[in-house]
């Protein structure tokens, strides 16, 4: 200050630079203070060190007013504040500007000592900046060393995106991995934003309207949503301005210089255009950056949001696309929301602003740019009125794609054995031609939008301008004065553009509000509710119960309870009342339909009882599903999945549930990586492990849902006796177990059976009473002395794991961090070089027309006043040709290039796919590969064919834009070199870096698809276990993590734009200042069009760089869909037959030394050798893991045999087509049901298309299914009679309805009805098409050939009970063996095989080790190797004294 006070002595200076240093001094002061309270409460983050003195002694220079509150202001920030001082840094800085501008302004007769004291402040200033500005992260305590880089980070570094340049050169010198990229920081956690949006959703008021979601975020975001207002307000004040500062330019320049102080004010101008153009810069960078903050909260907030409702999410309703598309598709769509409602405001001020400024150089005119925005305006509102029902429409149809695309790659292994891939194929591009065909319903209203909008920014200016010289020369001003002419079309750039902004804006809303309410509808539908009673605190009054009996001591107890779905007119369970007392052995049997998988899920609290009640001990019950859960992961983290490891406990359940061999047999053991549902497992082995889990968590209430189903009997027996026999780990911990089962040779460990039928109990009791009243399902138990010597097999092995080494997939993909040429050669294949001529050619008319018309305007201010009508025709040509220019764009590249391409990439995507081999499916996650239908193609959809538009549209505009500005002024033309290589060298170190962020987060975003995926298809279970909060926390890890790539990305665009914003500033600081430099030597309309070329130039160079960058990380969907079809190994070759006439015509199966292996090394079949006559029925038989199903999947082709042949009437179904041999050799039954639920009823039973209705419902009638279906009363229609002549009792219309409804909409099937309805497609195929001509693969003739295809089922009836069982090898009887077609089953009961079985027709097969080891009659084989009738008789009665023959 004292320094100060001496310059003010002088009379060479002026007084304003004293008033400065005073006003911020005693402004620093003032903040000091609150700044130094604040700090006392701190606590102290940063070791002591000795650099703060460097800071007291540099700090004396700067004032000395403020020295003191500057030292201990320095000192307390230091020790207590883990970034570098913010208002210290403010007030050097403040400083500095202030002796700056002084320095620049200095007039040139001052004195040799006030310039060096100006000099010596600046270096001084400099030097404590520098100081005050070091970081801190070395010197912070350990509790503070996990802050992010960013909010270590002090002002400057946050303001100029300085701390991110750590992670931008190690993305440019190496390839990027998760671990290397920091988080978010503890405002953006997902944990943060989970707590705050739950918290803000429960307090939301009620009812719910339209706009309640979105209010919900406001209040939950309020603070950072207002954040982001005052850097708005100076990028408004920044912006407007620089048409200030044009009107000033052009006028200074325009009048020769008279008098010195017209330099002075020159100096004035440069200084000037140094904090427009700067302040704009920064103003614009901080405002952006509170944006995209904005975007990520939302993101997070509303990601949480979903999850949360889907862990409470109904379980009856088939969810999985819904949930997934809520979360990737509408989310995405309504996470710029805060920008949308931060520009609503700010577009109208501007605008306001700009009209103002406009009438001082136009005066009464200036009504015409409203009225021409109002008469635009009117397309914006039809878009408007109709936007939200087509965007809705097109939401719906993506929805549908996704969900028909997560079941099939769910059961890819099901669409092969069915050989319905195809159909499958037909119908995923069907249902994706049906979304581009919504889409452009849409599409075309936006073409409309934008010749509307561009109408406006491109008339305006002309129109505007020629009335106005019009007008002017009315008057009698002859010629139009460049000042006013451009300034004015600087000004029409400062209204239409945000009018353009506000009518877009518009239609994004109400857009963003339909995403908004489909978000909120599936918040707000009907969640789970938990009726059940808790017995601690409950006192029932239960018929079945004595009054003097105490509710304690019972774990399970059922009052009345009646079950019956909206959907269906009889109830499920009715009037079921029992008591189960803790510790007991329940068994739950019943016929397929009767109720037992509904009865375990109201134990479970998952259905809600119609009436009655269901009391539990405990809510927390441990649950093994009929159809098992298993998330991709390890087997032993999946088993362990309650908690802590225990590893005795956990050996002891691994040897219980007969894991240890099958575990020894895998390259990995206990690590090995299950895949997605377990694809990598067989079926016995899938239930094992959640069996073993269910074991492991120690429940006091077990519930088992038909767990055996899948076993073999030997495997069965082991598991029982070790888990259920009174010695065995369920029964002496003191569980209560309820079994779930058909099986009735297990009754005899039971304490009570109950036996369920006609939705009631029918019989219940002690088991041996009930056990004389039903008859036996009878299973195989093999001897099974040669497999302690040998290795069991899982179904589908393979030594690498599906999650590789993060680092070695890095290195893999080289080309996500240096991009790849190739690519842009296969998106534009995709584009079509058609749409693309005319997207270019449209660009370039565009381009040119517009920026010549404003040298026309140069040139028209210069003319003489008589050729005013030319130019005024000249300037609306081109404005009119413009206009119909920019059209031709938007619709090549809407309507012609983003249909095209999609549709084009999706189908090579889903062809290459489907087309994959069985163990392609092993080796991939759903999460992975549901990614590229999803999120890739979305971005081809959405985000590829704008930027690709973009991109073409600012290099042409930037072309024209330099040539005019440097035909305006040639001194320009020296920056060209520095600023090309600039603007080289920034987008080569960002390009590197965010291409690798972008593919991160894409991949990141898989684990988030996975998360979802996986927490829908097993809510049961978790809800089951309480697993809740478990499976939230992970869900939120992955998005945490998806989250860092997100972020970064969007902060190193803002790196970006500061960068070229600065570029652009310095350019136009050097525009003015060689214009004062050299003025006289140019016009005012040069200048003119020189700083209106500046303001274009900062956008278009902006945008040229943004459009390129987001091609090039958009076209890392591309790579990687590029990747994914070409890499992706197919099945067919190219050397395979695709027609054989009338084959197979017999059914005869010849096998010759068959050998198959999964791993090199290890085989799973070996020497096998089988011949099957034509008509007759071979059954295999053998322990799990033995070879069967891989057997079966050779015969299907859907492994390769090593060695060996298979023929199937002399032909080697080698040299034939897999999808023929598939669909034409063999009708398969597999183990896991196949159902599509968004798909209809037809299309799961018929999915070729082939046969009428009547023989549709005739083969729903053998399996006993009609009758649910008919009865289900949609839509108003009655209930439909049933028996054989249908067709003529019931309108067809009806009966089209009911096929043609959605499977979903129909009664929920049990798994043993699923198994029935895939019975019922293989019934359906055995008959000869009704139409033929649309068979794949026909023979084109006019009668087709009568073919024998061979039935294989692949433990078909595991799932059903003995009378369904007995039914269906009955009509198997009838509609294959009698009708002379070859059959093979794999069966572990053979109960009711005994019955129909024919000597000599009828052969039984035992495998063991993957080989043959006995052939012959089922009473031979049963008399050698397996425990029979008689020893699971005696079982069954004796309990655990029956004989194991191990």
């Amino acid at each position: 200050m004292a320094l100060a006070f001496r310059a003010v002595l002088s009379d060479d200076r002026p007084a304003w630079p004293a008033i400065y240093s005073s006003c911020i001094s005693v402004s620093f002061l003032l903040l000091s203070g609150i700044r130094l309270w604040q700090l006392h409460w701190a606590s102290i983050k940063v070791e002591y060190v000795g650099i703060y003195h460097i800071k007291v002694l540099l700090s004396n220079a700067v004032s000395s007013v403020a020295a003191l509150a500057f030292c201990v202001l320095s000192f307390v920030e230091h020790r207590r504040s883990a970034t570098p001082s913010t208002s210290l840094v403010l007030y050097i800085l403040a400083c500095l500007l202030g002796h700056g501008v002084e320095l620049l302004i200095l007039p040139s007769m001052a004195s040799r000592e006030i310039l060096y004291l100006l000099i010596a402040h600046v270096f001084l200033d400099l030097a404590v900046l520098i100081v005050e500005c070091q970081n801190k992260a070395s010197l912070l305590l350990p509790h503070y060393q996990r802050l992010t880089p960013e909010e270590r980070a002090g002002i400057l570094e946050r303001t100029f995106f300085w701390w991110i340049n750590s992670i931008l050169m190690k993305g440019h010198r190496s390839i990027l991995i998760d671990a290397d990229l920091p988080s978010t920081g503890e405002e953006l956690s997902s944990s943060k934003l989970r707590r705050n949006i739950l918290r803000s959703w429960d307090q939301r008021a009620k009812p719910e309207g339209s706009t309640t979601l979105p209010y919900v975020l406001l209040d939950c975001f309020k603070r950072p949503v207002s954040a982001a207002i005052l850097p708005r307000l100076f990028l408004i004040t920044f912006r407007y301005s620089q048409p200030v500062l044009i009107n000033i330019s052009v006028r200074y320049i325009s009048n020769a210089p008279k008098e010195k102080e017209s330099t002075d004010n020159g100096r004035w101008l440069i200084v000037g255009a140094l904090v427009v153009y700067v302040g704009l810069a920064l103003s614009k960078a901080a405002y952006q950056h509170q944006l995209n903050r904005l975007q990520v909260m939302a993101r997070g907030a509303l990601i949480g949001l979903i999850y949360q409702r889907t862990l409470h999410v109904l379980n009856t309703s088939y969810e999985d696309g819904n949930a997934v598309t809520l979360m990737s598709t509408d989310v995405d769509n309504v996470q710029g929301v805060g920008e949308m409602f931060h520009e609503t405001w700010a577009q109208l001020l501007e605008v306001v602003i700009g009209t103002s400024l406009l009438a001082t150089q136009i005066g009464w005119l200036w009504p015409i740019p409203l009225i021409i925005i109002m008469f635009c305006s009117r397309m914006s509102q039809y878009v408007a009125t109709h936007l939200n029902r087509k965007q809705r429409d097109w939401s719906v149809a993506t929805q549908k794609r996704i969900s028909m695309t997560i079941s099939m790659l769910s059961s890819a292994k099901s669409i092969k054995m069915f050989g319905i891939s195809e159909a499958i194929q037909s119908k995923v591009q069907g249902l994706r031609l049906h979304e581009i065909a919504m889409s452009k319903r849409l599409r075309w209203m936006m073409v409309g939008y934008n010749a509307s909008a561009n109408a406006l920014g491109i008339f305006t200016p002309p129109i505007t301008l020629v009335v106005f010289a019009i007008v002017s020369r009315n008057r009698g001003d002859q010629k139009l004065d460049a000042g006013t002419a451009f300034t004015t079309i600087a000004l029409m750039v400062f209204i239409t553009h945000p009018a353009n902004m506000l009518m877009t804006i518009w239609p994004r809303a109400v857009a963003c509000m339909a995403n908004f309410e489909r978000i909120q509808h599936y918040l707000l539908e009907s969640h789970r509710q938990d009726k059940r009673l808790d017995l601690k605190k409950t006192v029932l009054e239960v018929p079945t119960l004595d009054s003097e009996d105490d509710t304690a001591c019972y774990a399970l107890v059922a009052d009345k309870l009646s079950v019956k779905y909206s959907s269906s007119l009889q109830p499920i369970l009715q009037d079921i009342n029992f008591k189960v007392k803790t510790g007991c052995f329940w068994i739950i049997s019943g016929n397929v339909g009767s109720g037992k998988t509904t009865l375990a899920q109201v134990i479970l609290g998952e259905i809600p009882p119609s009436s009655g009640s269901m009391a539990v001990s405990t809510r927390c019950v441990g649950f093994c599903p009929q159809t098992p859960w298993l998330p991709s992961s390890s087997i032993k983290e999946i088993i362990c999945e309650d908690g802590d490891s225990d590893l005795e406990w956990y050996k002891t359940v691994i040897y219980a549930c007969g894991l240890e061999k099958d575990l020894d047999a895998f390259p990995d053991g206990d690590q090995t990586q299950i895949g997605s549902r377990g694809i990598k497992l067989s079926g016995g082995q899938r239930q094992r492990v959640a069996l073993a889990r269910a074991v492991y968590s120690r429940c006091d209430i077990i519930v088992l849902d038909d767990p055996f189903s899948a076993l073999d009997g030997a495997t069965e027996h082991h598991v029982v006796q070790h888990l259920l026999n009174p010695t065995g780990l369920l029964q002496q911990s003191g569980a209560t177990v309820i079994l779930m089962t058909n099986n009735v040779q297990h009754y005899s460990l039971a304490d009570h059976v109950v036996i369920l039928g006609d939705s009631q109990i029918r019989l219940q009791g002690d088991p041996e009473g009930v056990l004389h009243s039903s008859r036996q399902i009878l299973k195989t138990i093999i001897d099974d002395k040669e497999m302690n010597k040998s290795r069991q097999r899982g179904e589908l092995v393979v030594k690498h794991r599906a999650q590789t080494n993060s680092t070695e997939t890095a290195a893999l993909n080289l080309t996500r961090r240096t991009g790849d040429l190739a690519v842009y050669g296969y998106y534009f294949k995709s584009v079509g070089a058609l749409n693309y001529i005319i997207l270019a050619c449209s660009t370039a008319s565009y381009s040119f027309f517009l920026l010549f018309s404003q040298y026309w305007v140069k040139w028209w201010t210069e003319s003489e006043s008589d050729k005013i009508w030319f130019y005024v025709g000249g300037y609306l040509i081109f404005a009119f040709i413009c206009w119909s220019s920019t059209n031709g764009t938007m619709w090549s590249t809407i309507i012609k290039i983003a249909p095209h391409s999609g549709i084009v990439l999706h189908y090579n995507l889903l062809k290459s796919i489907i087309g994959a081999p069985l163990s392609f499916y092993s080796k991939s996650e759903i999460g992975t590969l549901l990614n590229r239908f999803s999120q890739d193609i979305q971005l081809v959809d959405k985000k590829l064919p704008p930027a690709l538009s973009g991109l073409t549209t600012q290099i042409c505009k930037l072309s024209m834009q330099a040539a005019i500005l440097f035909i305006a002024q040639k001194q320009i033309l020296v920056t060209l070199p520095f600023c090309a290589m600039v603007v080289y060298f920034v987008q080569k170190i960002y390009l590197r870096t965010s291409r690798q962020l972008r593919f991160l987060e894409l991949e990141t975003r898989s684990a988030v698809y996975s998360s979802f995926l996986e927490t829908v298809e097993g809510i049961t279970t978790i809800r089951a276990f309480g697993w809740q909060k478990k499976f939230e926390s992970r869900n939120t890890a992955e998005l945490e993590i998806s989250q860092s790539p997100f972020y970064l990305l969007m902060c190193l665009q803002r790196w970006l734009n500061i960068v070229l914003d600065l570029l652009v500033a310095g350019i136009a600081v050097g525009v003015i200042s060689i214009a004062i430099a050299f003025r006289g030597t140019m016009t005012g309309g040069q200048i003119g069009v020189a700083l209106n070329m500046i303001l274009l130039v900062n956008k278009t160079l902006l945008t040229l760089v943004t459009s390129y960058t987001n091609l090039e990380i958009s076209l890392g969907a591309i790579a990687r869909l590029k990747k994914t079809i070409q890499e992706t190994p197919q099945e067919d070759g190219l050397e395979e037959d695709y027609a054989i006439q009338g084959w197979p015509s017999a059914g005869a199966v010849k096998v010759d030394d068959l050998e198959v292996s999964y791993i090199p090394g290890k085989l799973a079949l070996c020497d096998i050798n089988l011949e099957v006559k034509a008509g007759q029925r071979l059954i295999l038989c053998g322990r799990t893991g033995s070879g069967k199903s891989t057997f079966v999947l050779s015969l299907l082709r859907l492994l390769d045999p090593r060695s060996g042949s298979i023929t199937v009437d002399g032909t080697d179904i080698s040299e034939i087509a897999r999808s023929v041999v598939r669909q034409k050799c063999f009708i398969s039954v597999p183990q896991d049901p196949f159902l599509l639920p968004d798909a209809t009823l037809r299309f799961n039973v018929d999915p070729n298309e082939h046969y009428r209705d009547e023989e549709i419902t005739a083969a729903l009638e053998k399996t006993r299914l009609w009758d649910q279906f008919s009865q289900c009363g949609m839509n108003g229609h009655h209930p439909l009679p049933t028996g054989d002549r249908v067709e003529d009792q019931v309108n067809t219309s009806a009966i089209s309805h009911i096929l043609d409804s959605p499977l979903s909409s129909l009664p929920q099937l049990s798994t043993g009805e699923q198994q029935l309805l895939s019975l019922a497609r293989a019934v359906l195929r055995a008959q000869p098409p009704s139409f033929p001509n649309t068979i794949p693969y026909t023979d084109h003739i006019p009668t087709p050939a009568i073919i024998k295809p061979i039935l294989l089922l692949d433990e078909a009836t595991s799932s059903l009970d003995e009378e369904t069982e007995a039914m269906i090898y009955d009509i198997i009887q009838q509609e294959f063996t009698d009708k002379g077609h070859t059959v093979i089953a794999i069966s572990h009961r053979l109960g009711a095989l005994k019955k129909g079985w024919k000597s000599g027709r009828d052969v039984l097969v035992r495998m063991v080790d993957g080989r043959v080891m006995e052939i012959g009659d089922l009473s031979d084989v049963l008399g050698r190797g397996v425990v029979g009738e008689d020893a699971l008789k005696d079982s069954a009665v004796g309990g655990s004294e029956a004989v194991d023959r191990h």
